[in-house]
């Protein structure tokens, strides 16, 4: 007999401890999660998860659910790897100087993102990323044509420490010995501010624009050579889709 009362006893036990928990959510905002234990003209009478016992008057009870405690909400993960499409553009800032009198075809050279790389509102890059870059054409006057030209185009981006390829399109600067001059793409005046309005576009974009400064922000002509200086910032897109992974 005592054993059949001691496995009762277990058995009941065990329905408590798995029994499934009640919600009482109250006017104020208030959720209390428990057990109900009855009505009565004063109330509603529920355990806490503490054990204690108390009596909610009616006119402050919004709900009563029976059941489970629900699970809190779990954030939403984002995706860890987004394809960055073409049209993005990447303003750089050139880690070293480039000149029509020394620089050369095939001509590797370094910069940096000049403000956060982002995507589909996920941000990809920081500012401050290295990025290297290939000279396409390196024509000087006087030992050409008489025109000096620099074309450039990005090539990698590193992230993680790894160098990831990418395809943009080129940066043509072109000087003449005469005061004629045909630089695309450079920044300062108006151009900066013609600038910054496109890169707004790209999500994530706005909060590292007020970083960029007027200096160093144009090509210059020296004589009949033209001069890309370091800290120069140059704008260049994206022309084929690349997939990288999303910062925490």
């Amino acid at each position: 007999m005592k054993i059949k009362v001691l496995l009762l006893l277990l058995i009941c036990l065990g329905m408590a401890w798995t029994a499934p928990a009640d919600t009482l959510k109250l006017k104020n905002g208030q959720v209390v999660y428990g057990t109900f234990y009855g009505r009565s003209s004063q109330g509603i009478q529920f355990a806490g998860t503490d054990g204690r016992t108390q009596i909610y008057p009616y006119q402050e009870v919004e709900s009563l659910n029976f059941g489970p405690i629900p699970p809190p909400p779990q954030p939403a993960t984002p995706p860890r790897r987004i394809v960055v499409p073409p049209g993005t553009v990447l303003l750089v800032r050139m880690s070293e100087t480039l000149d029509t009198s020394s620089a050369y075809t095939g001509q590797v050279f370094t910069a940096t993102l000049a403000t956060d790389l982002a995507a589909e509102g996920y941000v990809v890059a920081r500012m401050g990323t290295t990025v290297y870059g290939q000279v396409l054409e390196a024509n000087s006057a006087g030992r050409a044509s008489g025109e000096s030209q620099l074309k450039l185009q990005l090539t990698q981006i590193v992230i993680g420490g790894t160098a990831v390829p990418i395809v943009t399109d080129v940066f043509d600067s072109k000087g003449k010995s005469s005061t004629r001059r045909s630089f695309r793409r450079l920044f300062g005046g108006a151009g900066l501010g013609a600038a910054i309005g496109a890169i707004a576009g790209n999500a994530g974009m706005g909060a590292a624009i007020g970083a960029i400064s007027g200096a160093a922000l144009s090509v210059v002509q020296k004589g009949n050579q033209v001069q890309i200086p370091a800290e120069a910032q140059l704008q260049f897109n994206l022309e084929q889709p690349v997939t990288l992974p999303v910062l925490p």
